[in-house]
């Protein structure tokens, strides 16, 4: 039987609608034009910012900042190790003695002979190099030193014109044990610790840093009224930074991890008019911060900052005065003393390299190089007891720095 070729057309009509239909269902959502056109552009604007501009530009200041505020702080906690060694050192400017000889002989001429040689040179000036008086030349024998130094800086600053203020509190402690390998020559070794805390902007930003350090210094007196002093260290470091953004400001946060080393040589005279003794000197010191390669997270993103470098040099001329007080016990002696230092330094901080950790190329955050007067007072007391025990007391100043800091400084020695 053959079907009708009518109802066979109809049929066919019937499913080709229904399949029309059904496609129209399934068919995607169009976008109007404004809206295409909007989000074309977007991406066309983002596609322009990431391969034209590269970072954008409150990235690499944000990265700026945080970088300068942890390589300053990392340079002053290494500084304060270097004032500790500095201080320590003007202490041994006056503690040379006279030459101590051990002989033994099994003849009685040459033991004679050795005798009236040693009177002979104790009582030739020209021959001797004692710098102290006769009962502290008899300590010669005992030529060790154990010290320990500490100080603790605060500064503070009122709001600028941009609405930062700083707090800044720092400790730096050092101790010691030197030894008087000759008359005219002391060595001795140090280890030290310093932790720094930095609060601006009312707490919104604040860096934290810790030091661990040893270092090596000397002490020499080529004549009675001459001196050269130098000290060399390294430490270990750890810097955190961390930014809590105001008004739709970026925020961040970093941790970085290094290595700092310092150093310092002075060369003087020693001058004595009356009772009062005067120092006049030229120093020269240098603090050197490297941080490894580390990430930083500003905004929503994290970024890899390269390893970099921070340099600080310090040429200064200083006097030092003391003079001690009379009409004392014996077993105490007592010396205030005061010094002023002024000079230049120099900062230097090298670019760093900056990318996305995500992935993309790197720009350079640039470096930074200043030069600045620097002024110092201190004023300060020295305390022995029974030749042995000496106790020192400083109260330092820096009118003309950041902050205007303010140093209490406290050491101690004990000659065994």
């Amino acid at each position: 039987m053959q079907p009708d070729p009518i109802l066979q057309k109809r049929a066919t009509e019937t499913l080709g609608r229904r399949g029309l239909s059904r496609a129209r269902s399934l068919r995607l959502p169009t976008l109007r034009p404004a809206a295409g056109a909007a989000l074309l552009a977007l991406a066309l604007f983002g596609v322009h910012r990431a391969d034209a501009d590269g970072l954008a530009d409150d990235v690499k200041s944000f990265a700026g900042s945080s970088l300068a505020r942890q390589n300053d702080l990392a340079l002053r906690l290494t500084g304060g190790q270097t004032d500790n060694l500095k201080t320590h050192l003007e202490g041994l400017r006056g503690d040379a003695c006279g030459p101590v000889a051990v002989r033994l002989s099994l003849g009685q001429t040459d033991a004679t002979e050795a005798w009236q040689s040693l009177i002979a040179a104790e009582d030739n000036p020209a021959r001797s190099k004692t710098l102290q008086t006769a009962s502290k030349t008899e300590r010669c024998a005992n030529a060790g030193r154990a010290w320990t130094g500490g100080a603790l800086t605060l500064a503070t600053d009122a709001p600028d014109a941009s609405g930062r203020d700083f707090e800044r509190v720092e400790t730096n402690l050092s101790a010691g044990l030197d030894a008087r390998i000759a008359a005219d020559l002391a060595l001795g070794v140090a280890v030290g610790g310093s932790n720094g805390d930095t609060i601006e902007s009312e707490g919104r930003t604040r860096g934290r840093a810790a030091l661990g350090s040893i270092s090596a210094y000397a002490s020499y007196h080529p004549s009675r009224s001459s001196f050269a002093e130098a000290a060399i260290g390294a430490g270990r470091l750890k810097v955190t930074d961390r930014v809590v953004g105001a008004s739709g400001g970026l925020s961040g946060e970093a941790g970085d991890a290094g290595l700092g080393g310092f150093a310092t040589v002075s060369v003087g005279r020693l001058e004595e008019i009356g009772n009062l003794k005067v120092s006049p000197y030229l120093k020269a010191s240098g603090q050197v911060v490297r941080f490894s390669e580390t990430r930083q997270r500003i905004g929503v993103a994290d970024y890899r900052i390269a390893a970099r470098y921070a340099t600080r040099l310090n040429g200064t001329v200083g006097v030092d005065a003391s003079m001690p007080l009379r009409r004392l016990p014996d077993w105490i002696a007592v010396e205030p003393k005061a010094g002023v230092e002024v000079g230049y330094s120099f900062d230097h901080r090298t670019a760093a390299s900056l990318a996305p950790s995500s992935g993309g190329s790197a720009e350079a955050v640039a470096g930074s190089m200043s030069m600045g007067r620097t002024l110092r007072f201190d004023v300060g007391t020295n305390v022995k007891l029974f030749d042995e025990w000496s106790l020192d007391l400083d109260v330092e100043s820096q009118p003309i720095a950041e902050g205007r800091p303010k140093t209490l400084r406290l050491s101690s020695s004990w000659n065994f």
